[in-house]
């Protein structure tokens, strides 16, 4: 399989997977869901140090985590080819530019979408 049939087949596998409640029950399944795909489909050992040329599909690293001004609740992980957003009450969200690749609510059943629609007064 190419780099965009196994990046659709994670897609497909990430969405299916239930929920997550935390920010780092996400950020794991998004690790397992991702190296899974990859140990199937491609014989490529896992090596993220030769992340730049050994073709391999690798989960977000927390040496690429961002804040997200305004949302204290909600973190992006920078990738090479897109964005990953994960919120405190599991929510996923990841995106290639400007393109929606896959919104996941958490278990509270919101998305990032629409915690960062939602703005809360303070008195």
């Amino acid at each position: 399989m190419d780099r965009k049939e196994r990046t659709t087949l994670f897609l497909h596998r990430l969405a299916a997977a239930p929920a997550c409640s935390t920010a780092d029950a996400a950020l794991a399944q998004i690790g397992v869901a991702l190296n899974e795909i990859e140990d199937e489909c491609t014989a490529i050992p896992f090596n993220p140090a030769a992340w730049e040329s050994d073709g391999r599909l690798y989960p977000p690293q927390e040496d690429q985590r961002r804040d997200v001004e305004g949302y204290p609740a909600i973190r992006r992980y920078r990738s090479k080819q897109h964005n990953s957003w994960i919120a405190d009450n599991g929510a996923i969200r990841i995106m290639q530019g400007s393109i929606l690749c896959l919104e996941k609510p958490g278990t509270d059943g919101r998305t990032i979408s629409m915690m960062m629609e939602t703005t809360i007064s303070k008195p």
